[in-house]
């Protein structure tokens, strides 16, 4: 991923309201680490606009699944996934273990444009806001780097690919403007007016350096109001030399920190704008964290870039996160310990939440902790190469509770295989990534074909106020 990512703008944007979906149907059930770095985009070759416009009225209020709620799954005995047929897109369904209402919303045969080499659309990742503000458009990136937006009431696309460079990000009032990354520059994207604009160029910022990109790399998101932006900037062999923290509202750089060429794997702010996270590639010695001077692991800065501390010599997958008490804190695999645990950004506090067990099969962890809107829960998403589940947790789409000995609420079998030999099977790692308030989970599955990039994005549909019904 550290090589030259330049995306043409290209306006072949359509904005139109889709087919509503229909109810949920029963389903027919037959029988009862480190992931390679993602190819670079490719740079879509016409302007042509192929989406069909199709005009039907919104129906306020309406579901994906009418039907009385589902039983919730709190135990955690080991459910096989059932064997059944890839569902049709569009057409909600109910998970034959867990209850839960789920849709498959992409159409790979169809959805995807002509001069478009994607074999398969995803959400882009667990810690990236696949929502726009009003939730009423979800993003879609097809494998090449494609972007696709999808009305989020009928789930049909609304147009794509779309304009638009690395890093596409919601602005978290206007739900017509994304925000993207072209090498130095932060750019604006405008779904009403097709028009891109520049927001800030940070290579004034840094007088005299020649720079690849200033971004996250691909993983960190801004502030949960979308005013602080957590960056760094990479010189041309694509190594960090310095780390910023961009104020939108006052558009400008509010603190910066130089650093030596040093491998960061990627950079954050936490939900409130008050931390800010970077992931060093240089892991801490047990018993010998790092600190300003020498940074390795996961380093904590505040705001102005200062107080630097190693709170993770290591970190597995991750994600920032509010906890119950409305905290900032991070979810993650803590790797020393084998557990899904919660660390306190301010007083760097660890709290396990649950034990993950690993004698059985590699399991692969990814975490969300998206819905600010509902805090003291994260998504967390799990994957491996056998298509039996051998412990609770395996292959499935579940949500935790932010706090010790809190609830687990199991909700989907992911019906994804992940092949870590398969460079190809980066792509169905199933990545699942929560909407603002929790009702609403997109993820990842090539629906057992492993190696093939053919992968669809999903959705769980949940109703509202269902965290308050919980056992």
């Amino acid at each position: 991923m550290k090589d030259a990512r330049r995306l043409a703008i290209i306006f072949a944007l359509v904005l139109d309201l889709g087919t509503p979906v229909i109810g949920c149907q029963s389903s027919s059930v037959m029988d009862a680490t480190s992931a390679p770095e993602p190819a670079s985009p490719s740079t879509p070759s016409s302007t042509e606009i192929y989406l069909p416009v199709v005009r039907t009225p919104e129906q306020p209020g309406a579901t994906l699944c009418p039907d009385p709620q589902p039983p919730f799954v709190t135990d955690r005995n080991v459910r096989q996934p059932p064997s059944m047929a890839e569902p049709a897109p569009r057409l909600p369904f109910r998970d034959p273990i867990f209850g839960a209402c789920l849709v498959r919303v992409t159409d790979r045969t169809a959805d995807i444009a002509p001069d478009d080499g994607s074999l398969g659309m995803k959400n882009e990742y667990s810690r990236v806001q696949s929502f726009n503000a009003d939730e009423s458009r979800i993003l879609v990136r097809g494998l090449e780097a494609t972007w696709y937006v999808y009305d989020a009431r009928s789930l049909h696309p609304l147009a794509g690919p779309i304009p638009i460079g690395a890093e596409p990000r919601w602005d978290a009032s206007n739900p017509n403007v994304l925000y993207y990354s072209e090498g130095t520059q932060l750019l604006a994207y405008d779904l009403g007016s097709q028009q891109a604009s520049l927001v800030h160029d940070f290579a004034a910022d840094l007088p005299g350096r020649a720079l690849a990109a200033v971004w996250t790399r691909y993983e960190g998101s801004p502030s949960a109001d979308g005013r602080y932006w957590g960056l760094m900037a990479e010189d041309q062999d694509w190594m960090a030399v310095a780390l910023l923290v961009y104020d939108l509202v006052e558009n400008r750089v509010i603190a910066k920190r130089e650093l030596p060429p040093s491998e960061v794997d990627s950079v954050t702010i936490s939900p409130l704008g008050n931390y800010f996270l970077a992931y060093f590639d240089t892991y801490c010695e047990p018993g010998r964290p790092g600190d300003d001077a020498h940074p390795c692991g996961l380093m904590v800065y505040d705001r102005n870039l200062r107080n630097g501390r190693s709170l993770l010599r290591i970190v597995g997958h991750s994600d920032p996160a509010l906890d119950v008490q409305g905290r900032e804190v991070l979810v993650y695999q803590d790797i020393d310990t084998d557990h899904i645990s919660m660390l306190d950004l301010a007083s760097g506090a660890i709290t396990p939440l649950w034990p993950i067990d690993f004698s059985q099969v590699s399991v692969g962890l990814h975490f969300s902790g998206r819905a600010f809107q509902r805090p003291g829960w994260a998504v967390v998403s799990t994957y491996d190469g056998d298509p039996v589940a051998r412990t609770w947790m395996d292959d499935q789409v579940f949500v935790v509770e932010l706090k010790p000995n809190g609830r687990v609420v199991r909700l989907a079998h992911t019906h994804s295989l992940v092949d870590e030999i398969q460079e190809h099977d980066y792509w169905a790692e199933p990545h699942a990534s929560a909407n603002h308030d929790l009702t609403r989970i997109l993820f990842t599955s090539n629906w057992g074909r492993s190696g093939s990039e053919e992968v669809e994005m999903f959705l769980i549909d949940l109703p509202q106020g269902w965290l308050g019904r919980l056992p």
